[in-house]
């Protein structure tokens, strides 16, 4: 065998090795629409043509029933379709509003077509009655939230986080301080395991944070979001790296329509009240609570670049916290009076310690209004001239200070004799 035509041979392998792996892929970001096609007896039809139209795109999709009746779409984008089940010699039934959610079907069960012409359109709207209890065509249970419920679901539109979503789902808990992982909001275990044990993706694609588990980029903003799909019990074949719920989120994308959004909230603490700490704190005791703001903004638009062909969508968003606290501690440390009083000392003082101190102590940064507490005396027994503020650098500067009174003290005998 030449090489040219073994070079040949490697390359028909390597495309066939990527067209057989786009469906294993396109399987966790895109569904399906299966069924069944009867006459008004129950009969099975076969060769009915089944067309599905994304509302959103335009994009079409068209398949036929087989010999048994069955049809299914597969790898379709997700959003809102509607159907069109048309045969030969039967009316043309219409459904509209079916959603398809990411990695799974959408079993729209047996539909039943009518004898008439097929330029006939009989509309089919599902009612609750019509809907089934148990989803009959994967074992798999998946959740999904999106439009009005994404959009006005409490907790998430504050940038709080997508995951407070799945403590709604029966089986699934907060982790509490159990979890040890990246959250999105929230930490939760499905139906009694580790809370690391969740698969985070993001169109369908690994978000997992290898070292601490949980997602490795953090997608808060539901406006750039147009499924939030949590797979929780029985998970397909393709999902296979977690033994707990499968997150996926699904992005928006632009539409035939052009469509954007403006958003934005602010939490003050000047409209709250202290907490019982700093109700019965001395320093805050009495006073209004400390300034906090959060604020969150942020817009998105999109809409087609090429009508029915290429679609765009984008957008920004900030979160922007300003707040000021008080701290306190009961270590110690003298003020700059108390520093002058120190270096006064001479030789009896670390000069290394003492510097340090007046560069990085409470009175060596700019920002802040230190408040010394008058407790002390200097190292002359005078009281009040060295102050002194709890600090954490008690150890150095209390040892300083001993020196420097054990100096002074030798001062003093050596003046009386």
């Amino acid at each position: 065998m030449d090489r040219k035509r073994r070079g040949s041979i490697i390359l028909a392998v390597l495309v066939l090795a990527l067209l057989a792996s786009v469906p294993a892929i396109a399987q966790v970001l895109k569904g399906s629409i299966s069924g069944r096609v009867v006459d008004p007896q129950g009969a099975v039809v076969s060769g009915a043509e089944v067309k599905a139209t994304d509302v959103g795109t335009g994009a079409v999709y068209i398949t036929q029933s087989n010999n048994s009746g069955v049809f299914r779409l597969n790898l379709l984008p997700t959003g809102t379709y509607k159907a069109a089940i048309s045969a030969q010699g039967y009316r043309t039934s219409t459904h509209e509003g079916i959603v398809v959610v990411a990695g799974s079907d959408n079993g729209l069960g047996e539909v039943r077509i009518s004898v008439g012409n097929t330029a006939d359109t009989v509309p089919i709207e599902p009612s609750a009655s019509d809907q089934a209890l148990m989803n009959t065509s994967q074992p798999q249970i998946t959740n999904l939230f999106s439009g009005t419920t994404l959009n006005n679901f409490s907790g998430i539109q504050e940038n709080q986080g997508l995951d407070r979503q799945a403590l709604f789902i029966p089986g699934l808990v907060n982790t509490r301080d159990l979890n040890f992982a990246n959250v999105n909001g929230v930490g939760f275990s499905t139906n009694g395991l580790r809370g690391r044990n969740n698969d985070q993706q993001i169109d369908g694609q690994s978000n997992n944070e290898n070292s601490v588990t949980g997602p490795a980029l953090v997608l808060k903003d539901p406006n750039f979001l147009q499924q939030y799909v949590i797979i929780d019990s029985n998970p397909s074949p393709e999902y296979g790296r977690n033994s707990g719920s499968v997150v996926n989120l699904i992005t928006r994308s632009g539409t035939n329509a052009w469509h954007g959004s403006l958003y934005g909230d602010i939490n003050t603490s000047s409209l709250n009240a202290l907490s019982n700490f700093q109700a019965f704190t001395k320093e805050t005791k009495g006073t209004n609570p400390r300034s906090r703001t959060d604020q969150f903004s942020g817009f998105t638009i999109g809409g087609p670049a090429i009508k029915n062909k290429l679609f765009i969508f984008g957008g920004f968003d900030d979160e922007i916290i300003n707040t000021s606290t008080i701290y306190s501690t009961t270590a110690l440390t003298p003020t700059p009076f108390g520093l002058a009083q120190l270096t006064a000392c001479g030789a009896a003082i670390n000069s290394n310690a003492l510097s340090a101190l007046k560069q990085f102590g409470p009175y060596g940064f700019s920002i802040g209004n230190p408040t010394p507490t008058p407790s002390a005396r200097d190292c002359h027994g005078r009281p009040g001239p060295l102050h002194y503020q709890r600090w954490h650098g008690a150890a150095v500067v209390w040892h300083a200070l001993r020196q420097c009174a054990a100096q002074c003290s030798a001062r003093r005998t050596a003046e009386y004799s």
